[in-house]
Formats: structure tokens, sequence, C-alpha cells
């Protein structure tokens, strides 16, 4: 009876640690598999992210490099319509209105197209230039004119008259200024504006950063 007794209380001890055995090795197998879930979890994450930073650094660097290209021209469409916008206030001020004239758009009282004259009447080459950019020492962008008549009234027109105001605004050596021309013989002259106010918007507008 002892000997049954015994070989039961063996029996079980090693049912016992059988169970234990394979509930441990059961518990380590889902530890691991844990553990190689989260690490897939991590490395697709930082996969992710890795791939998100790297579009975003793609994006920057295009975006700096469309920047640098259009800084590099001093003159575009955004600084024309603010410039536009500029002398359509400031002329009404002045008891004057502006026309806005541009290459084969104008034509001067003497009856030739598209003269645009010289600088002070000094031989400087003067020139239209769509950029602001050129070979010529004063590049210019566009012109506003304003004809007026010895009765003090006066009318916007892109037909340059005896009695005229006319702006060209340039750039030399790659600085802005604004000049003007009042000339009424010997063609277009043009010489540094006096007007404080015109010079130092053309300035602002010119050497603006927009794009």
């Amino acid at each position: 009876m002892h000997k049954i007794i015994t070989s039961t209380l063996t029996l079980g001890a090693a049912l016992f640690l059988l169970a234990g055995c394979s509930s441990s090795s059961s518990s380590s197998k889902t530890a691991s598999s844990s553990s190689t879930t989260a690490k897939k979890s991590s490395s697709a994450q930082t996969s992710s992210s890795t791939s998100s930073q790297s579009s975003q650094a793609e994006t920057s660097s295009a975006s700096s490099s469309q920047v640098a290209a259009t800084s590099s021209t001093p003159w575009n469409s955004a600084k024309a319509q603010q410039l536009r916008s500029f002398m359509n206030a400031w002329g009404p001020s002045m008891h004057q209105s502006y026309a806005e004239l541009s290459p084969g758009d104008y034509q001067w009282f003497g009856g030739v197209n598209n003269t645009i004259g010289s600088y002070e009447g000094d031989g400087s080459t003067f020139e239209w230039s769509t950029t602001g950019t050129g070979n010529y020492d004063y590049n210019v962008v566009t012109m506003y004119n304003y004809n007026k008549s010895p009765q003090g009234d006066g009318n916007a027109s892109t037909n340059i008259g005896e009695y005229h105001i006319t702006y060209a605004f340039a750039y030399h050596n790659g600085q802005p200024v604004a000049l003007v021309s009042q000339s009424t013989n010997g063609g277009m002259i043009w010489t540094p504006t006096k007007n404080a106010t015109v010079q130092s918007n053309w300035a602002r507008i010119a050497g603006s950063a927009t794009n």
C-alpha cells in the first residue's frame, strides 16, 4: 500500500512538473512573438517617418530652388502689378492719370513709333528689358505716360503728346532708378526724377522679394 501511494505521488509530481514546463514554454513563445511584432511595428514606423522626412526635404529643396530661380530675375509680373497699383493711386493724388506703356504700344508725338530716347543725351545705352537685366546702361522694364496741356488739364495716353510727363522705370547697374522725360523737342531725354515719392516707391517695389 505504501508503494502504491509513493508511486502515485511520484507520478503526480512528474505531471505537475511537465505542465509547468509546458506553460513556461508557451509564455516564452508568446513573449517572443510579442517582441517580434513590436520590433516590426517600430521598424515600420521608423521607415514611414524616414520616408516622410525625406519627402518633406525634397519638397523644401524644390521650393527653395524655385525661389532662387525667381529671385535671380529682378523684375516679374508680381512687381509689375505692385507698380501698377501705386501709379493708379498716386496719379490721381497729383490730379494726373497715367497710361502704362510697353514695347510696341506707344507713339511719341514726333511721329516715330516706340522711340525710347536716351539718358540725358550723354550716349548711355537705354533700352527695354522684360527681366530688368541686360547689356544696357539702363534696362527699362515699363513706362507710364500722362499728356498735359498748357491749360492745365490732361489725360492718360499711350500716344505721348508734345506736353507730357513720362516715367521710365529701369535698373541701372542692378539698382532701381525712376526716370522722367518732359522734353518737347529733340526726342525723349530722360533724367532721374526729383519726385521723392515716385523714386522711393519704385525702389521699394523693385527691390522687394515678391515672386
